[in-house]
Order: structure tokens, then sequence, then C-alpha cells
């Protein structure tokens, strides 16, 4: 499995900044769309969203700033709903004379990836909605806040509101499981929901969810590793591929792995060009080719955003189709 993808090429993407970070990225028509924070720092409360647009036609890029008055814009999402519009999602801390006066999650729109909407908040002060999946016409995702050691599941509109349906769908008082956090979902085409999230207490150890509607219920099995800024792209109902921080040779790393979904089975297929602080990956195949957007602090000890090509998608799906006979 190791070597059946290989990384064909690894460009830095973002413009000059001291600290770019946090990516996602997602295909619209003959265009990749990446996102990313940029700021002083991994925590500065200076943080504002650049959107690379890169055509997949000549590779050229095209660059938007997003910005709010004393706020902190931290950790964009990509999404696109049932009827092809476009989505972003960022967590916003919102400061006064210098201080934390409240957060809330804020979401904008675009059709075409070039112009945005205005700015639409919603949420509650100081829970993370970590990222939205659709699902028939609907945003579902985790939030997490730290202090109350759990995620909560939420379903919704970003652009409307999004409200709790399950508390402590994961969390320490109820399972045992400190500190749950960042996370991803997708959906079977029987509607069964299923979840990967983080954890940075006790083992570390990420988890796998899996839900049915109405989603108030769910199950948990151990994937017996830690993995950073969890992010995942379904091959078919049993494998997917997911990315994130991962630990090798003692050193953090970002990481693309085969994960049987059935069995919570772990491949590693390829180890990204990384190093210092790094991660945060988004996903996205074009023909036999995985892009995957991530930063890393591995170049001139400077944090940049980077995008490389990873090929051989079309084995891939051949050797998992032989399993599956």
């Amino acid at each position: 499995m190791k070597n059946i993808l290989s990384i064909s090429s690894v460009d830095r993407i973002s413009r000059r900044s001291e600290h770019s970070a946090f990516t996602d990225i997602i295909k619209m028509s003959d265009h990749l769309i990446v996102c990313y924070r940029q700021a002083t720092n991994h925590v500065s409360a200076d943080g504002h969203i650049e959107i690379c647009r890169i055509s997949l036609i000549n590779g050229q890029r095209q660059y938007q700033q997003i910005r709010m008055r004393n706020t902190d814009l931290r950790d964009p999402k990509l999404s696109v709903d049932e009827r092809g519009r476009l989505w972003l999602l960022a967590y916003a801390r919102h400061t006064e004379a210098g201080k934390l006066k409240k957060t809330s999650m804020v979401s904008w729109f675009s059709d075409t990836g070039q112009s945005w909407s205005s700015a639409h908040h919603f949420g509650e002060n100081y829970w993370w909605l970590w990222r939205i999946r659709w699902h028939a016409q609907t945003a579902y995702g985790f939030a997490y806040n730290r202090q109350a050691n759990r995620v909560d599941f939420y379903a919704g509109h970003p652009g409307k509101a999004i409200e709790q349906v399950k508390s402590h769908a994961l969390s320490l008082k109820q399972h045992g499981l400190g500190y749950p956090n960042e996370s991803d979902l997708a959906f079977t085409t029987q509607g069964v929901c299923r979840a990967i999230v983080r954890r940075d207490a006790d083992t570390f150890s990420a988890q796998l969810g899996e839900s049915r509607p109405p989603y108030t219920s769910w199950r948990w099995k151990d994937l017996g590793m830690y993995v950073g800024g969890p992010v995942w792209l379904w091959l078919d109902e049993t494998y997917a591929l997911m990315a994130g921080r991962g630990i090798k040779k003692d050193s953090l790393v970002t990481q693309v792995w085969l994960l049987n979904i059935n069995n919570a089975d772990i491949t590693e297929l390829v180890t990204l060009p990384s190093g210092e602080d790094n991660s945060y990956p988004g996903l996205c195949i074009h023909g036999d080719t995985l892009f995957v957007s991530y930063y890393s602090g591995h170049t001139d000890n400077e944090t940049r955003v980077y995008l490389a090509r990873v090929e051989g998608i079309n084995q891939l799906r051949n050797v998992i189709k032989q399993r599956q006979v």
C-alpha cells in the first residue's frame, strides 16, 4: 500500500505572511479553492482568511482576503451544499480593547468562489463548530468546548441557524474519553452518519463514530492512534482516505492513511514533507490526482501553506476493488 501513491509536486501557495496555516480545499468547476488563516502567529488575535483560487487548466492563481475588525478568524472550512453553493465557515474570536469579548461562528457563501456574501454570525458563545457536511439539504457537524470536555452534534443551515441535536455525543463524563475536539463526518447512502474525532487527553487516540437518524445515539470505536486536524475523503462506503497530523519516529508530520471504516484498520499511504508546526490538511480528488492542502514550518522556519499533488488514486481504487471481491 505504501508504494501505490507517490508525491509528484509540493508547491507553496500562501503569499508571504508571518504565519499561514489551518487549511481546507474543495474543487469547484475547473478550479481548486483553498482557504487558510494568516496572522502574526498560531494564537495571535489578528487572524484573517486568505482564499487562493487555482485553475486546473493553467495553474493560474487568484487571491482574496476576508477580514473582520477586532476579530480573529480561525480555521476556515469549505463545503458545497446540494444545490452547488459554496460555503465558507470560520470561528470568530471578537476582541474589545485587546481582550476577548465573545466568540461566534461565521459563514459566507459564494456561487463562483470569486465573490462572497456578507458575514452571517450564529452559534453559542465558546462552542466551536469545527466543520459542516451536507446531507438531505441539511448541514451537520460537531461543536466542541474544551472546558466542557465534550462534543455535541448539531444540524441546520450555516446561512440561518444550526441547533443542537445531541449533547454529549462524545464526552469525558459519559464515555470516559477526555477532550474530544476537531472532527470530520460523512453520510452513507442510507443516511448513516460516520465521524472521526480527535482527542487530546488520556490516550490521545482518535475515535471513529457511527449514528443513525435522528443522530441522537452514537457508538464509538477507538482508532488506537493520534490524529490531529482530521479530514477524510470517502472512496466508497468501506474505505476512506484520512489525513491529519500523525506521529512518525517521535516527530509530528502530515500524513495520509487508508482507513477501513468498517473495522477501523489504518494503513499509512504517504508522509508529506512537513515538520515543526504542521498539518490541518484538506483533501480533494481530480482524476488520478489527490490534492492535499496543508501547512508546515519545515522550510526556513516559516509557517507556510502548501499544495501537494499525489498520484495513483486510480490504482488505489483498483486495489480496493480487488480486496472486496
